[in-house]
């Protein structure tokens, strides 16, 4: 084996493991995880305290431009000092970010 496979090998097992570990956050109803969809953030955590839409964008023939997402950003909290920031594209979560304050 080359010492260019033996590095390819290294990354891909990285990438691996950086996919198997999800972030969560702990809410009243139980833990979300990334990959959960917003109807199942809303039924465990609630109705966050903010939310910030950006839509996808739209061509000028009314149709959404190619790879274009919508993104929406929620935040829970201040709670005891704890913000919990979340992050959504097209509906799932994707980024969890817990930041004493």
């Amino acid at each position: 084996m080359t010492h260019y496979h033996r590095i390819a090998l290294v990354a891909l097992g990285l990438m691996v493991c950086k996919v198997a570990f999800a972030a969560t956050m702990r809410c009243d109803g139980g833990i979300i995880a990334t990959g959960a969809l917003q109807a199942e953030v809303l039924e465990q955590c609630g109705e966050p305290d903010s939310r910030q839409l950006t839509p996808q964008h739209i061509d000028p023939d009314g149709y959404p431009a190619e790879g274009s997402v919508n993104v929406e950003h929620w935040v829970y909290g201040p709670s005891n000092g704890m913000v919990r920031e979340l992050r959504f594209i097209d509906g799932r979560l994707v980024h969890i970010n817990s930041t004493r304050r």
